[in-house]
């Protein structure tokens, strides 16, 4: 039996159903490790639509003939004609835009185990693209705010590029946090704003060991990473400056390692920042539905910050080194 609940996500109300027990308890289990509130089921009335259904019971559906595809990220397939996309993973569905039916559908191969990699990726696929069509866009970014401006400084690359340690390292150094990996850009009066997705950061036994304030505070596991070799925390309660829901990015930061000992700093023009975003934004190209407002956010988002490319190196593996080096992107962006 389906149970709608409505979810509230960066300022926005999402209808979730879910078709039966287990995908009950699926989306349950994966919203919480995001921020994503529960405020019920909805009232008698309600005129809202399903932005997302989740079910385990029901048969997959097939995919039609002949679409164009391409490989997703960490394993999986993507059919689309531009207009709705079909994403097959590991025997199970997300069908994405398809006419007359809710935003994004999910159709489980059977019943996954909720710590399941295959499951956390169809959800998460089905998501974003219910997000897409609220206009909530994702971006894999971590955020933090600058302490005394409060302006957000947004550190963009992919797994890898030094985000989760640079926003430990920035969070340990009193700078309010929103996230490690994961937002969402959305826009409200002219301006474009970041909220966190992720409630927990994801790091590594290199992160903590550079990091003397995560290990006076917190341990690492080896026994508890994953498949990535990171392991989850919840800074909540963690780093002193406490959490902040939302921020107006200033700054951006196009983070890589370089493999060396220093790191290198180098301003970025709008045209080429937009050109990095669209990098690590690919649905702003292959969702044709929400194509148009992805690439206008980016673009506003471009203009909005000064952006900067990062090619830490070693020495960021210094508190102190990385603070004072991102607090001197973002002063130079509000001079």
């Amino acid at each position: 039996m389906a149970r709608p609940t409505i979810y509230r996500v960066a300022g926005q109300r999402l209808l979730v159903e879910a078709e039966d027990a287990w995908a009950t308890r699926a989306v349950a289990a994966l919203f919480a490790d995001w921020y994503l509130d529960a405020e019920g089921e909805p009232a008698a009335g309600d005129p809202s639509a399903a932005a997302m259904i989740v079910r385990s019971a029901a048969p997959v559906p097939a995919v039609p003939a002949g679409l164009p595809s391409f490989d997703v990220a960490g394993g999986g397939t993507c059919h689309t004609d531009g207009g709705t996309s079909y994403i097959e993973i590991d025997g199970s569905l997300v069908v994405i835009g398809r006419s007359g039916m809710a935003d994004a559908e999910v159709w489980m191969n059977g019943p996954l185990a909720l710590d399941s990699a295959v499951l956390t990726r169809l959800v998460t696929y089905a998501l974003s693209a219910a997000l897409r069509r609220r206009r909530l866009f994702e971006l894999h970014s971590a955020a933090l705010a600058h302490p005394a401006t409060g302006a957000g400084v947004l550190i963009v690359g992919p797994s890898g590029s030094g985000k989760s340690t640079q926003a430990v390292h920035l969070a340990s150094a009193g700078w309010p946090f929103l996230t490690d990996d994961v937002l969402l850009l959305r826009e409200a009066a002219g301006r474009v704003e970041a909220w966190p997705l992720r409630r927990s950061f994801a790091i590594t036994a290199g992160t903590f060991a550079a990091s003397r304030f995560l290990q006076a505070r917190t341990r690492f596991d080896a026994a508890d990473a994953g498949d990535d070799d990171k392991r989850l925390f919840a800074p909540h309660g963690v780093f002193t400056a406490g959490f902040k829901d939302h921020c107006v990015p200033g700054t951006l930061v196009f983070s890589g390692l370089s493999g060396g000992g220093s790191s290198r700093v180098s301003r970025v023009s709008p045209g080429e920042a937009m050109t990095r975003l669209i990098r690590m934004s690919p649905w702003s190209c292959y969702d044709r539905a929400t194509a148009a407002g992805h690439l206008a956010i980016l673009s506003a988002l471009a203009r909005q910050a000064a952006a900067y490319s990062l090619e830490a190196g070693r020495d960021l593996l210094d508190p102190e080194a990385s603070a004072n080096l991102m607090a001197a992107c973002a002063a130079e962006a509000w001079t």
